[in-house]
């Protein structure tokens, strides 16, 4: 882990210092458990409380609804606070991301499956058609994961994620069940869904500045 860290005090971060320099500076805090603190590797801003190595002794109380994650404040004017890796931005759950990101991790997973599906069935192995199911199931995950932040990045509840994933599908199960009208109303309200989710997670912009979710992605501007 690098020995690069930077610190909020008040409404300014400050940094890059080392661990001693952060350390000294916390000692002099009167509520260090609860000041900001990032290095490098971090998927965004920790209170100093939550960092182990950093010593602090105590519970770090949980902030009010609404106010929590709003490290973004600290970054540099024009920039995210902190961008993710790319294991963090493929499958983690937590933080924001703007349209560009959402975009450019389903178009890749989209080739990914295309191609996959395309070898698998130019093998025609089993071996080759188990293993495009795994990669399959963790493209889906994937899915989740970046329909999740793009949410939070509209300051919207992850919970229509699987609305919007698995929605469709699950309405077309119900309507075949109930024939032919049936089909037709749920294939409807699945093509609803669908267009909802598209103008949703991939045109309309994220909130401006941070929200209870996270950092603004873009460091103030719209998502």
């Amino acid at each position: 882990m690098s020995d690069t860290w930077y610190y909020a005090n008040g409404r300014e971060r400050v940094g890059p210092v080392d661990a001693q320099a952060l350390k000294a500076a916390l000692a002099q805090s009167q509520d260090a458990r609860n000041v900001l603190v990032w290095q490098p590797g971090f998927a965004d801003w920790k209170r100093a409380g939550e960092v182990a190595e950093l010593g602090i002794i105590g519970a770090v109380p949980s902030a009010p609804f609404g106010q929590a994650d709003v490290a973004g404040a600290y970054a540099p004017s024009g920039e995210a606070a902190v961008q993710p890796g790319i294991v963090q931005l493929w499958f983690s759950f937590h933080g924001r991301i703007n349209r560009a990101k959402f975009w450019l991790v389903g178009m890749i997973n989209l080739a990914i499956i295309v191609l996959g599906a395309g070898i698998s069935w130019a093998l025609g192995a089993i071996v080759a058609f188990v293993l495009f199911g795994l990669v399959y199931v963790a493209l889906l995950v994937s899915a989740l994961a970046v329909t999740v932040k793009r949410l939070h990045d509209r300051n919207r509840s992850a919970w229509l994620a699987p609305v919007f994933i698995f929605g469709p599908a699950v309405l077309s199960g119900i309507g075949a069940i109930f024939g032919h009208a049936g089909s037709a109303i749920a294939g409807l309200a699945g093509f609803g869904i669908s267009i909802w989710a598209f103008v949703e997670l991939g045109c309309l912009p994220g909130t401006q500045g941070p929200n209870r979710f996270g950092p603004d992605p873009l460091g103030g501007g719209a998502g």
